[in-house]
């Protein structure tokens, strides 16, 4: 009996010591959305968060209220931490990075190198590993200041720009934090990030009023893909020699291929293909002491328009004809993303980890001069296609209304 009641007292006296004693109360939190990292011309960091105001962003997306739902202020310092401590000064409520959705670097910071940011990250309780990573090549603050009509938050609407808010993910490179910073510690690939531009007249979508028009005069849009070497920025790849790298790495979630009609003119006869499933298998192998690189893709969709002057029924000869122009569309689009990344001398493909599981041996050499390896691979593309549904008509419709014979 008086065991129990020790027992007893033990977990009353327990409870209270768990008690949040150095708890913060939420009204007294500065909620992050998105942080901005830049450098001015001393190589001073200059860190701008971007704050939710918690009673304007109730209210409903584009409603033109009274309030901003962000409040966007920056802070310098010799180091990250020592900038954020300066926001303090400024800042009237404890900064919480907990909620943080997008990270935002600008190319300044990213040709100094990133490592000092991921460091911070890594050792900070409350930085989240699923964060977006994007680049700007403007100071990446002025991103932060954008307003965005569908979206109270211009974080959240940044974030759910890379998601893609379920099904409608188009064939994007993609960054979590905890992704950029695994692709930084392997010594032979190289990381990549997608770049956020604004596209239009940024001062024109700063103001409260710039929600109360029907057009935006401003917008943020994702683009071109940056490169990195070591933790440092290398070079940009466009949107063309980008389009192959998710196929290759097999991170394809849904994309549309755009192709040509044999025999016609590729500007007038267009079709579009939707993928909905895709696999991507990669198969090294080493012959004579050269490389090769054998891509295997298996893609699955529907045909969503065409202009193509063919019979479409299911399993006819020019559903596999269509079949073929798309994998070519598919073979180049791969080919180009390689070719560009080659020239880089940049593995973003994943091709030295492919080697360093199938040839554990070999890859002691190879690793030692991974960069010029790389550039020397031979790569074999095989791509198949498979037509899963064309509509609800076998035919285009320039066929059934016989304006083409």
């Amino acid at each position: 009996m008086k065991r129990r009641l020790i027992l007893l007292l033990i977990a009353i006296m327990l409870l209270l010591e768990s008690g949040c004693s150095n708890k913060i109360e939420l009204n007294r939190l500065g909620i992050i959305s998105a942080i901005a990292f830049d450098m001015d011309e001393s190589n001073q960091w200059v860190l701008t968060f971007q704050i939710i105001i918690p009673k304007s962003s109730q209210s409903k997306a584009g409603g033109g209220g009274s309030q901003s739902p962000v409040t966007v202020f920056s802070s310098k310092g010799k180091t990250i931490l020592e900038a954020i401590q300066k926001s303090e000064l400024e800042a009237p409520r404890h900064l919480f990075f907990s909620h943080t959705r997008v990270i935002i670097i600008s190319q300044r910071v990213a040709k100094y190198g990133v490592n000092p940011i991921l460091d911070a990250f890594l050792r900070s309780y409350e930085s989240r590993e699923n964060t977006n990573v994007l680049i700007s090549e403007v100071d990446a603050k002025r991103v932060l200041e954008v307003l965005t009509p569908l979206e109270n938050i211009p974080g959240n609407a940044l974030s759910n720009l890379l998601s893609g808010q379920g099904n409608r993910q188009t064939n994007l490179v993609q960054s979590k934090l905890h992704e950029f910073i695994s692709t930084m510690t392997n010594p032979s690939a190289s990381a990549t990030l997608p770049e956020i531009k604004i596209m239009g007249e940024q001062q024109g979508q700063v103001s409260l009023d710039a929600l109360n028009e029907t057009r935006s005069s401003a917008v943020l849009k994702l683009d071109r893909v940056a490169v990195f070497k070591q933790d440092k920025f290398a070079g940009w790849l466009n949107r063309k020699e980008s389009l192959g790298i998710p196929w290759i790495t097999n991170r394809l979630k849904q994309t549309t291929i755009v192709f040509s009609c044999e025999g016609e003119s590729s500007r007038e006869q267009l079709s579009s293909f939707l993928i909905e499933k895709s696999r991507t298998k990669l198969k090294p192998s080493i012959s004579n002491g050269n490389l090769f690189m054998s891509v295997d893709i298996n893609a699955q969709g529907n045909l969503i328009e065409t202009a193509c002057n063919l019979n479409l029924k299911h399993k006819s000869e020019a559903l596999t004809k269509l079949e073929k122009y798309i994998q070519e569309q598919i073979r180049n689009d791969v080919e180009n993303s390689f070719q560009a990344v080659k020239k880089m001398k940049a593995d973003t493909l994943g091709f030295g980890d492919a080697f360093h599981k199938s040839f554990p041996r070999e890859w002691k050499t190879l690793s030692q001069n991974w960069e010029n390896e790389f550039t020397k691979i031979r790569m074999d593309i095989n791509v198949k296609v498979t037509i899963r549904r064309t509509g609800m008509i076998d035919d285009s419709f320039s066929r059934i209304s016989g304006k083409k014979e």
